[in-house]
């Protein structure tokens, strides 16, 4: 793609990359522009200042890696196929990304605040999804439990994450929820 054709979201892309390949440290205005092959004025187009890149990167993970694939999963009701999709939406997040951000909100408040808030609609749908299908609340929230820590576990301790590893794991926890009495 053309340096002057680089759109908001391609600047997304590459810290991603960035934070996936060498960890927030190396997540800089330069990096970025380096990555990408264009000049820094490029990025200023796109962002006011780097902090302002920030934010809208926060809420890009929030939006396009929790909000957006939990809307996909809402249009699956029965709920065997909604945990199966669950975790083939899992398999597709930028795990090495995911864990960098979770280091870098160790240092960063804004940070921290982001992470907080896309563990928590994670956690959220899933406790819904389960409660609405007849688990009791506590319970349910037990298993949402389970299923993200079972995710920001593997994305801590591997590098990269054996997605392979995680649908197992999740399997595991799916055969549980749908072997419940009256489920």
């Amino acid at each position: 793609m053309p340096n002057s054709r680089r759109t908001r979201r391609d600047f997304f892309d590459a810290a991603f990359d960035l934070l996936e390949q060498s960890g927030f440290p190396a997540l800089t205005a330069s990096a970025l522009c380096e990555q990408l092959g264009v000049s820094r004025g490029s990025f200023y187009h796109h962002f006011d200042a780097f902090d302002s890149f920030v934010a809208e990167l926060l809420a890009d993970w929030e939006t396009r890696y929790s909000r957006d694939l939990i809307t996909r999963a809402e249009t699956v009701t029965d709920l065997d196929r909604r945990l199966n999709y669950h975790v083939e939406l899992a398999a597709e997040l930028p795990h090495g990304a995911e864990a960098a951000l979770r280091a870098w909100g160790s240092v960063q408040p804004a940070v921290a605040a982001a992470q907080r808030r896309v563990d928590q609609l994670r956690f959220g749908s899933l406790a819904d999804l389960l409660r609405s299908h007849g688990i009791p609340k506590a319970e349910a929230e037990i298993y949402a439990t389970i299923a993200l820590n079972t995710l920001i576990g593997l994305q801590m301790t591997q590098c990269p994450v054996d997605v392979g590893r995680l649908a197992d794991l999740y399997g595991h926890l799916t055969r549980l929820l749908t072997d419940l009495p009256g489920l």
